[in-house]
Formats: C-alpha cells, structure tokens, sequence
C-alpha cells in the first residue's frame, strides 16, 4: 500500500461501486474537430513538437492517458520497494499494524462523503457540454453556467461540512480506538505501547479533512474535462509522495511518512484548486445562479446508489483490517494488510488489460457490433485472468522461497507476510473473483448500473464471513472468509448479471 493513496475513498476490488460511467468520464471533449480526428485514426491531434508529444503521439496516446500510465507504473514499480524494504526494515511489527490500520479508519469517510463526488463528475460533464475555458475566460451557455455554479456553491457546502466533522468525529474515534487497542497476547502489550502514533494520526485526520473539503472543487475540474492538468499533477504528486515517504521512513520516522505523504497531496489539490485553476472558480463563483439544481432529482438518485455501495464496500475491504489490529496479535493487521496490498496492486495491473479497452467497448456497443464485442472481451479477460494467476503464483512462490532462506532480513520479510496456507487462500479469491471484475468493465459500458443489490450483497456476505472466520482462526480464517465470499457469493452473483444483461441488452 502506498502511502500516497491512503486519502482516495476505498475502491471496492469488483470496482462496481464510485465509478462513474467511463463514457462520462472519459467522452468530454473541448476540440470537436481533434476529436473527430482522435475517433477517426486512433491517434490525438498533436501537431506539436517535444519528445513527448511525439511519443505520445507515436503511441497513440493523449497526454491524460499517458501520464495515468506513467503513474500506474511508478506505483507497480514502487509498491513492492516500499512494502518489502522500507516497511520491513525500518518498522516494528506493531508500528506497521498502525500503517495499514490507519488507512481503513481513514476510510470511514465514506459514511460523511457518500460517493457525491461521482455525481459531481457526472452532473458537472453534462453541463459542460454546452460550455468552454479558454484564454482563461468561462464562457458558454448561461443556463449552464448558472447550473454549474449552484452544483459548486451546494457541494462546497456539503463537503465543509463533512470536512468538520470528519475531523471532530474521526480523529476522537480514531484516538480512542487505537489508544485502547492493546490487542491479545505479550507482544501486543509492549510492542504498541512503544509506537509513537498519536502525533501521526492527528496531523493524518487534520490533512485529511482539509482534503476532503476540496474534494468538491476537484470532482468539478474533472467534470469539466481538465483531465490532463488532474492526471500531470497525480503523477507529481506520486513522485514527491514517494520520495516524502521513503525519506521520512529510511530517518525512523514511521508513521510521520503518512502525514508527509498526505500533505504532498494536499498541496498538489490546492495548487489545483487555488492556483492553476482559480481564475476558474473565481469566475464561477460570480455567476449569478438563476436556473435552480434539483438535489432530489438530479443528485439524489445516483447519490443513494453509490453511497449504499461505498459503505458496504468499506465494510468487506477496510473494517476486516481494523477487527484483526484490535482483536488479535501485533503484526497481524500489518501481514494482512501487506499480502492483500500486494494482491491488490496486482490486480490493478491485471485489470489493466480490460480497463484500457473501455472506450472500445463503448464504440462497438454504439456501432451495435456485439459479437465482435464479445470477441475482444473474452479475448481480453483471458489475458488478463491469466495475469493475475500468474501474479498470485508468484507471489505464493516467492512467499515459500523466502520461508526456506536463512538470515535477519528473510526472517523480517517472512514475518511480515501471511503463512503461505493463509495467502493461498487469499490468493485463490482473487483470481477466482478476477473474471468477475472484468464482466464489471463489460456492463458499465453499456452505460447501466444493475449492482447494487450484488455488490451491497455480495460485500456484507464478504464482510460477516471474515469477521466470523476471523473469530475462530485468527487471519487464516479472514482470508477464508474472503475466498468463501467471493467465490460462493460475489462471483457467482456477478457473472450472473453479465450473462443475463448481455442476452437482454444485445
């Protein structure tokens, strides 16, 4: 896990929950003539010279997907130096309980934000359409511009409100928790009592607050398709968040690396916000907001949906972490969290195959091409399954390699993964659950939502069986409650409702 990435609301793995449409999200062009051009030879209009605009154009690529690759490749290759170096030479077993433990409570934003940040992407694209920012002048449809400006005055309310007491609430509820969190057995009592966590976790809680009250003013820059300038400066941000990380861990810092790597965020959100793009909210906020937005019909519906989902995805994903740091012995929230972070970032990897391809689908949908549609996806989750076996396998072999090495440092990185039995079967859910992920990416292109009640379903299944497993056999039974739910429920539920939407829709 990244200490970057601690601030984002959680992701639920089947990624069926805060993600809007990629077709609004990622079909919002300024330059229609560029855009037939991009349509029309698979390349963007670039005309430009400079090494990178030629290899981008080269491959292909816009200048927003190529630093979003270029991003996604810093983190796979990062990733594993932070968790199998800096994590495991420079922590304790318990300082790393409090690493992991520290992003689930984090996430607990969920149940203040209630994924209105897709609504806000989605809602603000739509307006967009009939409006413009050039030569820093906004300019475009009044009425659109009118309903631009009431979605930020109302969000920003909604977000600062939110920000307060995710501050007030959190960080009490936060404190208290770990503070009375001495878990069970000898180790525990001495290990965390040494920690020095409470420092970290209220500067974490005071960044992360003020994060998440311009999360509205961001959620309108993407909306408003300046994604080029949102993906330029998150790859900054994970190249300065990295190094922040790394510097303060390798000086014994600890878990001071995450509010370092928070306020490397918080500063990329506010240059945004405040600095390159405030002329923007400026002018946006002189508009006089005449045409009214209708928060019950046109926010509320979508709002519900996905916070029901965020909150039962926080539940399967996060709250099993935060169970095992209180519930059972030191080091073991830290070998959990490790191996699943792992597994994660190859799964991200592993998605990457299908996730690339969105626009396709969409195109091919629009052009009513279904078999070859179904050609391509089956081609592509094939590939991508297959990715994700071997990326699980080879995490599994290099657990069992490491367990058979003598000395100091492949004791320390044996002791801070999960048994190989247990990451077996953590493993197992993954790739089990991994086409199921892909037929995700296949449905939402088709522009529909039908998961709520899987995903909502499928995720407090996942949620109760990790819990109850954990109870009687410690992190081996959570993670054969998570290979029990999403190989008896989740998966099942969800290659279900791609078969049956791909004979009714087609």
């Amino acid at each position: 896990m990244s200490g970057t990435d601690l601030l984002r609301p959680p992701q639920s793995h089947a990624g069926l929950m805060c993600c809007p449409s990629p077709d609004v999200v990622e079909k919002r062009p300024l330059d229609k003539q560029a855009e037939s051009r991009e349509i029309t030879t698979g390349r963007p209009d670039s005309a430009s010279a400079g090494l990178f605009r030629a290899v981008t154009h080269r491959l292909g690529l816009s200048k927003a997907v190529a630093y979003s690759v270029l991003l996604r490749v810093w983190q796979l290759l990062t990733g594993p130096i932070t968790s199998f170096y800096f994590l495991v030479q420079f922590f304790s077993p318990a300082a790393r309980d409090y690493y992991f433990a520290f992003s689930s409570m984090l996430g607990v934003q969920v149940f203040l934000e209630l994924g209105l940040h897709v609504v806000i992407i989605n809602v603000t694209s739509h307006e967009w359409s009939q409006l413009k920012w050039e030569d820093g002048r906004l300019t475009g449809d009044v009425q659109a511009l009118s309903r631009l400006s009431e979605l930020r005055r109302l969000t920003d309310r909604w977000y600062a409100a939110a920000a307060v007491l995710f501050l007030l609430a959190v960080s009490f509820a936060g404190y208290q928790f770990f503070d009375s969190s001495a878990g069970a057995g000898d180790l525990s009592d001495a290990g965390r009592a040494a920690v020095d966590w409470q420092g970290p976790w209220l500067i974490l809680t005071v960044l992360t607050s003020v994060q998440l009250c311009l999360l509205s003013r961001t959620s309108i820059l993407e909306g408003c398709n300046h994604v080029e300038s949102i993906t330029r400066v998150r790859f900054w941000q994970a190249l300065a968040g990295t190094a922040s990380v790394w510097l303060l861990m390798a000086l014994g810092l600890q878990l001071w690396a995450l509010a370092a790597s928070a306020a490397v965020r918080l500063t990329g959100d506010l240059y945004l916000v405040y600095g390159s793009f405030g002329s923007f909210f400026r002018q946006l906020s002189k508009v006089n907001a005449t045409d009214s937005l209708s928060w019950k019909d046109e926010v509320l519906p979508l709002q519900w949906r996905i916070a029901v989902q965020s909150v039962f995805s926080w539940l399967a994903l996060q709250m099993p972490i935060l169970y095992v740091f209180r519930e059972l012995p030191a080091g073991d929230a830290s070998r959990l969290g490790l191996t699943w972070s792992l597994l994660t970032a190859g799964q991200g990897a592993a998605m990457a195959w299908v996730e690339t391809r969105r626009p396709v689908f969409g195109i091919l949908i629009a052009a009513r091409r279904y078999a070859a549609l179904d050609r391509l996806f089956i081609r592509l989750t094939t590939i991508s399954s297959l990715l994700m076996a071997a990326l699980g396998g080879a995490l599994l072999l290099l657990i069992l390699l490491i367990g058979q090495q003598t000395g100091a440092l492949f004791q320390k990185l044996s002791d801070s993964l999960l048994p190989l039995p247990s990451a077996g079967l953590l493993a197992l859910g993954f790739v089990i659950v991994h086409p199921a992920l892909c037929s995700g990416q296949y449905v939402r292109a088709h522009k529909r939502d039908p998961y709520l009640f899987a995903a909502s379903f499928s995720s407090l299944c996942c949620a109760v069986l990790q819990v109850a497993s954990g109870r009687q056999w410690g992190t081996a039974g959570v993670a054969l409650g998570y290979c029990l739910a999403v190989c008896l429920v989740q998966t099942p539920l969800l290659l279900r409702i791609w078969w049956r939407c791909r004979r009714e829709w087609h």
